[in-house]
This record gives C-alpha cells, structure tokens and sequence, in this order.
C-alpha cells in the first residue's frame, strides 16, 4: 500500500506541538488547513489518535515503549508516513510519561 499524502498531512497538523511546544489534538489547526475537507478527515484523524492511545506501553523505558507503539501503528497502517507516525508517537509518549 502506498502512503497516503492528505491523510498523512492531516495528522501532522492535526496532532501538533504548536504552539503550546507540547502534543495535543487540533481541531481548530486541521480546519485551517483543510478547509470543508477538515469535516471528513477529523473523524478518522480522531480514531487513529484513540487507537494509538488505546495501545498498552510494553516496556518501562519511555522511548523503547514509544518506539513499539509507532511499529505497531506502521504496520496496521501503511498508509501513513513517518513524519505521520512520528506525530502520532510524540502524542503518546507525552501522555504516557
């Protein structure tokens, strides 16, 4: 499966540090960016957040476990990028730690 470049994005800017320089979700950001599209990303934006969350934290290491949750998130979707996965990491690093 190839990766999905809008889908990808919209999680870069959905799930951001900016401005507040820590992870949260962005509602607001995605509908800037987005436009009326932001409609139909936020649903699916939001469910892949609470699947990452949903994962359990496998090791007492932060970055190990992070690590662990990012390659289980690759592999069930292959149509996010890493920049996409790597958001999606930092937002559950921040709220495990």
């Amino acid at each position: 499966m190839s990766v999905d470049d809008l889908l990808s994005r919209a999680v870069v800017v959905f799930v951001t540090r900016e401005p507040y320089g820590y992870p949260h979700l962005d509602p607001e950001g995605l509908e800037r960016e987005f436009g009326d599209a932001a409609g139909e990303l936020r649903p699916r934006l939001e469910a892949l957040a609470a699947e990452m969350m949903a994962l359990p934290f496998v090791d007492s290491d932060l970055w190990v476990g992070t690590r662990a949750a990012e390659v289980i998130m690759s592999s069930r979707h292959p149509e996010l990028g890493p920049d996409a996965i790597a958001a999606l990491g930092f937002y559950y690093s921040y709220n495990w730690r």
